[in-house]
Order: C-alpha cells, then sequence, then structure tokens
C-alpha cells in the first residue's frame, strides 16, 4: 500500500479528483500496476517513506491537479 498525504487546504472535490486519477494509474500505469494507494490528510501534499523516481512523477501528477494544470 502507498500512502499519499494531502494538505488539509486542498478542497474535498480536488481530492476526489485525486483519487479518480490514482485509480487510473494504479490501473494503467506498468509502474503502479495493481497497487493501493491510501489518502491521508496532513499539513502538506507528500508521498512519505518512496523517493523513487516513480513517486516523485506521481507527486507532480497530484500538484498538477491540485494548481489546476
Amino acid at each position: 500500500m502507498t500512502t499519499i498525504q494531502i494538505a488539509y487546504e486542498v478542497p474535498e472535490a480536488t481530492v476526489a479528483k485525486i483519487q479518480t486519477h490514482l485509480d487510473e494509474v494504479a490501473l494503467r500505469d506498468i509502474n503502479w500496476n495493481g497497487a493501493e494507494f491510501n489518502i491521508e490528510r496532513e499539513d502538506f501534499t507528500c508521498i512519505p517513506d518512496d523517493d523513487s523516481a516513480n513517486a516523485v512523477r506521481l507527486l507532480g501528477e497530484i500538484q498538477n491537479i491540485i494548481s489546476g494544470r
């Protein structure tokens, strides 16, 4: 299981978009095939305990969703 921490100030609607994106990533991205993502609310957005290139790329995608890109 991969934990994704999302900042408290991110609106629930955006968190729902992130969850939808994570579901698609687990389904279609070979690097995350079948991964289970767990979203937690925290003080800042990050993927703790994973500094792999795949996690950094995924965090960038999450940041893009948050910023509306």
